[in-house]
């Protein structure tokens, strides 16, 4: 994930506007840093095919 940068504070407001706390907001986070990951891994992989 170098290179990927994730607005955490801003992430951890949007989640909790949509109603998420906790637990929820965290596992939030993490799936948005996941797909972030394979979104980089993806384009990487495209680039070098």
């Amino acid at each position: 994930m170098a290179g990927l940068t994730l607005d955490t504070a801003g992430a951890l407001a949007a989640a909790r506007e949509m109603g998420a706390s906790g637990w929820v907001a965290a596992e939030l986070l993490l799936a948005i840093r996941i797909g972030m990951a394979e979104g980089a891994t993806a384009r990487r992989e495209g680039e070098t095919t």
